[in-house]
């Protein structure tokens, strides 16, 4: 069973190597560059037109968290040495409902937790990380996702704080860019998200650190 294996992984740890998953990250994202970039123009296009329409943080919270989940998607089938189209990207929505409730939930979770003198908001915002890769690959239900990501990150909390950080800082240079570069970075940096949850807990899943089967 997945929760057991889980349980272990969260009992027992696990090494953390920032250096290796933003390697790895770079590495996917660079060899489907294309399709990533496009995508990420969707993405970003969807958010822009509904700040400007008014709907903004209604429509994207409801939208998003099947879009991030076809980064998470497309990055799976690469390891998986997949060539996949690009109606991939969308097959978030063919799990919409967890998905939705999960980037609710996180949002709200981590408003309140910021407006708590902001160091709650942060903790929240690292921890529920993998909420989405476990709703797509392990297949929980939104809140036991939410549940795991807290508990398996917490394990490891100031590595990956440090590692969030560092995606935070990734993603602010391609704004700075003219905003284009985050083009390039948003993906590359969910493929280092991916590279990191791959390792750790589909590590855990398979017992030998593969997870080809289970996050298939």
């Amino acid at each position: 069973m997945h929760e057991d294996k889980i349980e272990k992984l969260i009992q027992e740890g696990y090494d953390f190597n920032m250096g290796l998953y933003i390697d790895r990250g770079m590495k996917l994202f660079s060899s489907h560059l294309g399709p990533f970039v496009g995508y990420a123009a969707i993405f970003m296009a969807i958010n822009i037109f509904a700040g400007f329409t008014g709907i903004g943080s209604f429509a994207t919270v409801v939208v998003n968290g099947p879009l991030i989940a076809g980064f998470f998607i497309v990055t799976n089938d690469l390891v998986r040495n997949k060539i996949p189209k690009f109606d991939m990207f969308f097959q978030g929505f063919q799990i919409f409902l967890p998905l939705f409730l999960a980037n609710l939930l996180v949002g709200i979770f981590t408003f309140v937790g910021t407006l708590l003198l902001i160091i709650p908001g942060i903790y929240l915002a690292v921890a529920y990380t993998f909420t989405i890769p476990f709703i797509i690959f392990l297949k929980y239900d939104f809140w036991d996702a939410m549940e795991a990501s807290r508990r398996v990150i917490t394990k490891n909390f100031w590595p990956f704080l440090g590692f969030m950080v560092v995606i935070l800082l990734i993603n602010f240079v391609g704004i700075l860019l003219l905003g284009i570069g985050v083009l390039f970075t948003l993906p590359a940096t969910y493929c280092m998200i991916y590279a990191a949850f791959e390792d750790i807990v589909g590590g855990a899943v398979n017992s030998q650190g593969a997870n080809q089967q289970n996050m298939d």
